[in-house]
């Protein structure tokens, strides 16, 4: 058992570290010296906690940088790891449990059976009580009220015909726009995540730089339902990128408690933590923490509001693109994970780890817009357990983007005024970027970090 003890102490420094070497909000600047102390004993705690439960790191140290990075989910304030209080239907307290991502422990027995469409609408409970973790949190977002300006702008959101599905601009079809919310889902990009499920079925999907360098996807449905997954824990960052989006809902396995006060504080957004909802099931064909997967329609079978807002303006696909340059492929390189896209002539198709980004069905992933958007990437005031930055992207406000659209590259700036409403990307005349009827992707890098590398 002292054996155990320190091996887990010795995986990172003895405490979590605030980084306080990034971009700090003044409103909690005053908070960085009683957080550090909370975290220090909060560290202790979950080390010794883990140690007595037999817990182990989900990825051991002969795996690739990506999969170790992908690892630090275990550790101290990175997923959830540290002494939290689980609730029954009633909201009671059932005692210390210590979970892996808040939601990644396999002895759950909800998670024990394989499932599909046809599961009955989700069910939720009251969220566990998170106490008071915010004075730990040195980030924008969690600070940000829904409807506070943060830039002015004058540009008139878009807006699509009736008929038209919002999320992509294509016709409804006889069945008509689905009376629903956006549901959005946490996905994994791990390399054990793969093959992926359920991407292509996405209206737009986002990807998104978490800790150590690696990527998550925020994939957004609302036209069409799928089982997808594997699903994985949220961040921050999220509530940024989906508050424009209504009422919608957000699917994922579990957040580290100060994670989980601020996206529990976004009273627009349907919560749907694996934690506190039924409508998840483990594939056991597949390695835990990247074998969580759920189904979209239980969701919205219970889920409450309609159509979110469009998010882009579309064009006519009949018309040709000439603004901009012809470009038949382009990279993302983040700091421990890369994607290309090729243009084929039709759509743009997606490689990850310099190979084909393949679903289970088959497909490769593909898309008929990629904007690359540049974020401020600031520190939140916690790092993993492997002493990585847990880092946040403010997008709210206004920064640089790059359209790809019919096989051209577009030059564009996007703004957005508050974090309800929707970003506007406009060509240097002032005009919206006009994208092509179908899914996007949106590739969420750092302001000027040089992550995008495009050949014309």
């Amino acid at each position: 058992m002292k054996r155990k003890i320190r091996s887990i102490l010795s995986l990172s420094s003895t405490e979590p570290k605030l980084a306080t070497d990034e971009p700090i909000n003044s409103k909690v600047s005053e908070q960085v010296d009683i957080g550090r102390r909370n975290a220090r004993a909060l560290w202790f705690v979950a080390a010794i906690a883990l140690a007595v439960a037999g817990c182990s790191s989900e990825d051991n140290a002969s795996e690739s940088t990506e999969v170790n990075a992908e690892s630090s989910d275990d550790l101290a304030f990175s997923d959830g790891t540290a002494t939290t209080q689980a609730e029954d239907a009633d909201g009671g307290d059932k005692g210390p449990i210590v979970t892996s991502e808040s939601g990644d422990d396999q002895s759950d027995d909800k998670t024990s059976v394989t499932a599909g469409s046809g599961m009955p609408p989700v069910t939720t409970i009251p969220g566990r009580n998170v106490g008071d973790p915010q004075n730990l949190y040195t980030g924008v977002i969690g600070n940000l009220g829904l409807n506070e300006v943060v830039v002015e702008s004058d540009i008139a959101p878009p807006q699509v015909a009736a008929g038209i599905l919002p999320l992509t601009g294509e016709p409804a079809g006889s069945g008509g726009v689905p009376n629903r919310p956006a549901a959005v889902v946490k996905i994994d990009n791990g390399a054990p995540a793969s093959p992926h499920v359920g991407l292509n079925s996405a209206d737009i999907v986002i990807e998104e730089e978490v800790e150590g360098g690696v990527t998550r996807f925020a994939s957004i449905f609302h036209s069409q339902s799928t089982i997808v997954g594997p699903v994985r824990s949220g961040r921050s960052t999220d509530v940024s990128l989906i508050s424009s989006l209504g009422t919608p809902l957000l699917m994922y396995s579990g957040a580290n408690d100060v994670t989980e006060e601020i996206l529990r504080n976004q009273t627009q957004i349907q919560n749907r933590n694996f934690e506190t909802s039924s409508g998840y099931w483990r594939d056991s064909a597949r390695r835990a923490p990247s074998n969580l997967f759920t189904d979209t329609d239980p969701h919205w079978a219970s889920a409450n509001g309609g159509p979110p807002p469009a998010q882009f303006a579309f064009r006519d696909p009949s018309t040709e693109v000439t603004a901009g340059f012809e470009t038949k492929s382009f990279s993302i390189d983040y700091p421990s994970s890369s994607a290309s896209w090729r243009w084929d002539g039709k759509q743009w198709l997606r490689n990850q780890r310099g190979k084909e980004h393949i679903l289970e069905s088959g497909e490769q992933v593909s898309a008929a817009n990629v904007v690359v958007i540049e974020a401020e990437r600031v520190g939140t005031g916690l790092v993993d357990g492997a002493g990585g930055v847990v880092p946040e992207f403010v997008f709210v406000g206004t920064g640089n983007a790059t359209v790809f659209v019919d096989g051209r590259r577009i030059s564009a700036t996007w703004t957005r005024p508050t974090l309800a409403s929707v970003a506007t990307v406009t060509a240097a005349d002032g005009s919206l970027v006009e994208l092509t009827p179908g899914r996007t992707w949106i590739q969420l890098i750092e302001s000027n970090s040089g992550f995008l590398n495009a050949e014309s």
